[in-house]
């Protein structure tokens, strides 16, 4: 079909060339280390949906996940510290801000995952070129043209821009389009504020014409000129499916607060709701700053002021948002994480405030995240040359764990997605994968634990089987290669396997009992 053609059969009509959608109409999701056709089946079937929360500025972990039992912590910030006993209990010696009640409640039901110490070697202080190496996932001496979320969607489209589908696989809630969704032949995503707003301003920029043939040549600029304006006008394909979504979805049972942020998720979860097909929303939130030089905290109450505001409009918007997934039943297709381009500084400074720092913790959320600590508390003795801390995981560990765990890439796809081979390195941040959905209530039960997690010597799996079965358990390495089997007792529901000869690394723990099959993940460290 000719281009012309193919947009006149499609009935779009005109639109800007910065809504420009760059996606096609399917998609096929390798399984799990290339090789479990069950695995893809299940992911098609189950459209995971990732939500990328940006907390641009630079966001202050220490005063976010408090090491409260650090006394460098208590002596580098004697006027903006939160005091131990205002924090809301994580562990013995970690605490959150009292702000993250909402946090705090997904990180009690196991639904929350905090990545500490996340940064890249030779981090750069600078906001803008800092935001540019997290969205392109590249080293900080190279300059990256496309973004790592770009790049993903990009296989899932390689017929762009001439295969046009009818949902965006990627969504920014906002005025522009991010670096991040940038692939090589453009933007693999859309931008809006609000689906009526956006739906609006589309349909009233023209009709389904074609360029007029007066203004088409046989020149090579010419027919590209015919082409860009045809394709500009399939925006309204996206307008009106975005529209349909939005009305489809009916009202809210989850209280939202009345916030920026909470207004945006609320959005992505009607979105979701409504039946959109998009796998990656971004969202960031306006005339918010985590860049606090100064009046980070208010001199009479450090628990209160600008960072606590921030703190607690992210932490009560994604409870809420996932409250909605939980109540509209999409709460297993959906996670969710938090990115900003660097931490705050060990010492605070004279402003009441803190500066550019490098390592911070990341979160990551859903009911089918691995809840937990990931990393060792923060160290405030052992730091850099400038007095920073030091990186724990590269923040491209935890993208090698959205690929490969999430969307189920293969490790050698997403070894080309970030450039370098983080699947070693990747924390086993989510659940098990299940064959496929209608098989989801009875997978999910059948891991009842898997410990040691991390493991040095023997891996213990407990699991709900029947008695007298033959379940057998497989340890595999994110390539596929199996590194290790046992038979789990059918009368008790136990089984060990041995890792002590194998790597650091993270790796599959798959169970097999009869035509039930259910995969989770564990992390080898010594």
């Amino acid at each position: 079909m000719k281009r012309r053609s193919f947009l006149r059969s499609a009935g779009i009509a005109g639109a800007t060339v910065s809504t420009l959608p760059t996606l096609i109409n399917s998609f096929t999701v390798q399984a799990l280390a290339g090789g479990d056709p069950r695995l893809h089946a299940m992911l098609e079937e189950q459209d995971r949906i990732l939500v990328l929360i940006q907390l641009f500025g630079g966001n202050d972990g220490l005063n976010t996940v408090v090491p409260i039992n650090n006394p460098q912590y208590y002596e580098g910030r004697p006027t903006i510290a939160i005091p131990k006993n205002k924090t809301l209990r994580i562990h013995d010696d970690l605490g959150w801000h009292p702000a993250m009640k909402g946090f705090r409640g997904l990180y009690d039901q196991g639904q929350l995952a905090i990545v500490q110490g996340v940064s890249y070697p030779n981090p750069d202080r600078s906001h803008f070129r800092g935001t540019d190496i997290w969205l392109t996932a590249t080293d900080a001496d190279v300059l990256g043209s496309t973004g790592w979320v770009g790049r993903y969607l990009q296989t899932l489209a390689p017929g762009y821009p001439t295969e046009l589908p009818a949902h965006p696989l990627a969504i920014q809630i906002g005025t522009q389009t991010s670096l991040g969704l940038l692939g090589s032949s453009g933007t693999m995503g859309i931008s809006f504020r609000d689906p009526e707003e956006f739906y609006r301003l589309v349909n009233g920029g023209g009709g389904s014409a074609e360029v007029p043939s007066s203004e088409q040549t046989d020149t090579p600029a010419g027919k590209e000129i015919a082409f860009m304006r045809n394709i500009a006008k399939s925006a309204d394909v996206y307008a009106q499916v975005v529209k349909q979504a939005s009305d489809k979805a009916g009202s809210s049972t989850a209280d939202f607060p009345t916030s920026d942020l909470a207004g945006k998720l609320k959005v992505v979860s009607q979105l979701i709701s409504g039946g959109l097909k998009t796998r990656v929303y971004l969202v960031s939130w306006a005339a918010a700053s985590f860049d606090t030089h100064a009046n980070q905290t208010l001199t009479t109450d450090p628990t209160l002021g600008i960072h606590a505001n921030l703190l607690t409009e992210l932490s009560e918007a994604v409870s809420a948002f996932m409250a909605e997934m939980q109540a509209k039943g999409h709460h297993e297709r959906v996670a969710g994480m938090t990115f900003s381009e660097f931490g705050r500084r060990v010492a605070e400074n004279g402003s009441t405030g803190t500066d550019h720092g490098t390592a911070a913790p990341l979160f990551v959320f859903g009911s089918q995240v691995n809840g937990g600590v990931y990393g060792a508390n923060p160290n405030l003795q052992d730091l850099d040359a400038i007095g920073d801390m030091k990186m724990q995981h590269d923040y491209r560990d935890v993208y090698a764990s959205v690929l490969l765990q999430w969307f189920g890439v293969p490790s050698t796809q997403a070894q080309q997605l970030l450039y370098k081979d983080f699947s070693t390195t990747a924390p086993s941040i989510f659940k098990a994968l299940p064959t496929s959905v209608e098989d989801h209530q009875r997978t999910s039960q059948m891991f009842l634990t898997v410990a040691p997690n991390p493991a040095a010597h023997v891996v213990t799996v407990r699991a709900n089987v029947a008695q007298g079965s033959n379940a057998v358990l497989k340890l595999s390495d994110m390539r596929g290669k199996v590194c290790g089997t046992a038979i789990l007792d059918g009368w008790t529901g136990v089984g060990s396997i041995d890792v002590s000869h194998l790597s650091e690394a993270t790796y599959i723990v798959t169970l097999e009992d009869g035509p039930r099959t259910t995969h989770t993940f564990v992390n080898v460290s010594r």
